[in-house]
């Protein structure tokens, strides 16, 4: 019995040291644990009532305060985040009741909610800027423009909390212009300011947090800074701009120039004339980026493991994805055929036509322009008997210029093209046109025969 008692109570321990996390590890009263070769702080047991957060343990660099970390600590009365930390999670000082001191470095770049929720320093009124309806002066948005009067920014109500330059909650009615040298707008920052109409970010802010305007439900005019921001999970969700159909287009939702999120899981097309795009904003989406785009948020796919960027040379686009490491699919040289996009045509490329043309494939915006190999508009079977026929060595001639599709140009072609010109031959296919239309017009006419013609003499 005894013998089967301490087998029993090995097992537990067992059990126990499987359960208890092998990456949590202890630094000056600090539990942290290790997450992507960074340290992340889980916890304090330290009695120390002015504690300076370092941003390295045991040769490892901090990041974060993770959720919840010093919560209810009411010991706490002044704390200092050392520079190098990135993130505060939610609710990390929450209930440290004595905590009237804190400071966070500029290289936080987000702020859980309530990350310092009914501390000292939040509880005290002296912190929250609050409007003074008697004022008859103005309020300096400080961007070099001078004083705005009140009612020019807000309706009737306005109180707010900064922790430094970060914008920790508010509530407002009317518009608001966010103060010039914000740096971060906090998780839920604006949540439950239904009467506010109107609000401007300055290009100070680095990141808007998580949920910052969830419920906005007036929030119809949002003017963003020219550039791309990081934007936090449905930062401007459930907001009157949201819910206003014309800031969508095929699924993706914009504020201007600014492509903002996008609902698509295969690929985002993003429109021309866009100039922005945030964080968060395509998902793990592939993308078709044109050349207008001019700043694209450093986390703007939110997995770019298997993500590709289709866009055009020397672009914006192309910088980003080589910076990132992100597959970059040139558009100026795709081959005809090549619909899986990996340089050459082979039996897979058929394969995947077929299941584009039975509708058991997703048809991208490339695949469109590389799957139709008979110009007739559409992709589909006969496409996918085209490439067959290519790969067998017996598909039609592509060769320009090539009107009689013999494989080679010359005075022939030209003659043919004089006698089409004149209406004595015809057209008679989609391949034949795009042989015989050098200029690209959309015509086969004397244009062409002329273009033939110098371009023999020329090799002659």
């Amino acid at each position: 019995m005894k013998k089967v008692f301490c087998v029993f109570l090995s097992f537990v321990f067992i059990l126990a040291s499987f359960a208890m996390p092998s990456s949590a590890l202890t630094f000056s009263g600090f539990t942290y644990e290790l997450v992507g070769g960074y340290a992340v702080i889980t916890a304090y047991s330290g009695s120390s009532t002015a504690l300076t957060v370092p941003s390295e343990m045991n040769g490892v660099s901090v990041i974060k305060i993770g959720e919840g970390a010093f919560r209810k600590n009411t010991k706490l009365q002044s704390v200092t985040v050392s520079e190098g930390i990135s993130d505060i999670g939610a609710s990390a000082f929450e209930g440290c009741t004595a905590l009237s001191q804190i400071t966070f470095p500029e290289t936080v770049t987000h702020i859980g909610a309530r990350a310092v929720y009914n501390t000292a320093y939040y509880n005290d009124k002296s912190n929250w800027k609050i409007r003074d309806l008697s004022s008859s002066g103005g309020v300096d948005i400080g961007n070099g423009s001078g004083t705005i009067p009140w009612e020019d920014i807000i309706a009737s109500e306005l109180q707010y909390l900064y922790l430094g330059k970060n914008l920790i909650e508010i509530y407002c009615v009317g518009d608001y212009y966010i103060k010039t040298g914000t740096l971060v707008v906090a998780d839920g920052a604006f949540r439950g300011s239904d009467g506010l109409n109107k609000v401007l970010i300055p290009d100070s802010v680095k990141t808007v947090g998580n949920n910052a305007f969830y419920g906005c439900t007036s929030l119809g005019k949002i003017i963003l800074p020219e550039k791309a921001i990081n934007l936090g999970e449905n930062a401007f969700f459930n907001t009157g701009a949201y819910n206003n159909p014309d800031n969508w287009h095929e699924n993706i939702f914009y504020i201007g120039t600014h492509l903002i999120k996008s609902l698509n899981t295969f690929e985002t097309v993003v429109k021309d004339g866009t100039l922005y795009i945030d964080g968060g904003a395509l998902g793990a989406a592939d993308a078709v980026i044109p050349a207008c785009v001019t700043d694209i948020s450093e986390n703007a796919f939110t997995d770019t493991s298997s993500a590709r960027i289709f866009g055009y040379a020397d672009t914006y686009a192309q910088q980003y994805a080589a910076e990132n490491s992100i597959a970059f699919v040139n558009l100026d040289k795709l081959t005809e055929g090549d619909v899986n996009f990996d340089g050459v045509l082979n039996t897979a490329d058929y394969a995947m036509l077929c299941s584009i043309a039975t509708a058991n494939s997703y048809l991208s915006f490339a695949m469109k322009i590389n799957g139709d190999l008979n110009y007739d508009g559409a992709v589909d079977g006969f496409d996918a008997i085209t490439l067959d026929l290519y790969l067998h060595g017996m598909g039609p001639s592509k060769v320009s210029g090539d009107a009689d599709g013999d494989g080679i140009v010359t005075r022939e072609d030209y003659l043919l093209l004089v006698d089409i010109a004149t209406a004595r031959a015809a057209v008679r296919d989609n391949i034949m046109l795009k042989r015989c239309d050098l200029n690209n017009d959309g015509a086969v006419d004397a244009f062409d025969a002329i273009a033939l013609d110098l371009m023999l003499l020329k090799n002659s």
